[in-house]
């Protein structure tokens, strides 16, 4: 805290490299519960347990907090973003409004390759349809995702990568109900078969619908007297501009 001095021996290694290993560990330390939702720690207490150098650390610190994983607090400390049914509704409706309506222009466009792609992340999902495989699961699911609106540029891209990535600490509470890996390989397969037909709108629609089911699922397990209004907002927007199917429209109303 005080001692900002690098206790780590100097390997060689740039410092932008070191900064860039340091980001990708500490946010991957937060997105799978290993620091844990409003944990308070100084940034001497992140490097030491995570085994990285001070200097990198509090590098990556400020643009994690750009994110909004982190905030600042006193004495170089941080406090570790909490999960919470206000923020799984803001961040699912994001994903809704901005994906749905992605996957419709794009989806068309995709080419066999890029359904040979998904058709390996779907394998590689099945593969680790567990608990104790989710970190593998969870990244075959978000490159699943990506392929559809990967061709949308590079702005959108790295915002809608941004929210799958943040989402992880919501999918781990919803993969870990009963039958949500059943629930989540048939839907997925949906998804693949509609891309495989280049049908945006019926991608668009079923997208929707996959993610308003996970928060709604995470809110009605966790805390049934928060009223998702967000995601049922956009949920109503995509099925209304889209058509939608009967199981999106009873979502919807509810």
């Amino acid at each position: 805290m005080e001692n900002t001095t690098e206790e780590f021996p100097d390997d060689g290694t740039p410092p932008g490299a070191r900064m860039a290993e340091a980001y990708s560990v500490i946010k991957g330390a937060i997105l799978q519960g290993r620091l844990t939702p409003g944990e308070r720690m100084s940034q001497v207490k992140i490097a030491e347990r995570l085994g990285l150098s001070r200097t990198p650390v509090r590098e990556a610190l400020r643009l994690i907090e750009r994110e909004g994983l982190v905030t600042s607090a006193r004495a170089r400390q941080v406090v570790i973003s909490s999960t919470s049914m206000a923020d799984l509704d803001e961040l699912y409706a994001l994903r809704i409004k901005l994906d749905a309506m992605t996957v419709r222009s794009f989806v068309p466009k995709l080419t066999d390759a890029d359904l040979d792609e998904m058709l390996a992340c779907l394998h590689d999902m099945e593969a680790n349809a567990s608990s104790e495989s989710f970190d593998q699961f969870d990244a075959a699911h978000r490159q699943f995702h990506m392929i559809a609106i990967r061709a949308a540029g590079p702005r959108h891209i790295a915002y809608s990568a941004q929210l799958n990535e943040h989402a992880e600490r919501y999918r781990r509470l919803y993969m870990f109900q009963p039958n949500a890996y059943s629930h989540s390989k048939a839907e997925h397969e949906a998804i693949f078969a509609a891309c495989k037909g280049r049908d945006g709108e019926r991608v668009a629609c079923l997208l929707a619908e996959h993610y308003a089911r996970i928060a709604l699922t995470i809110v009605a397990q966790f805390d049934p007297q928060y009223e998702p209004q967000l995601v049922r907002s956009a949920l109503r927007l995509v099925i209304h501009d889209l058509g939608g199917t009967q199981g999106g429209m009873a979502a919807a109303r509810r």
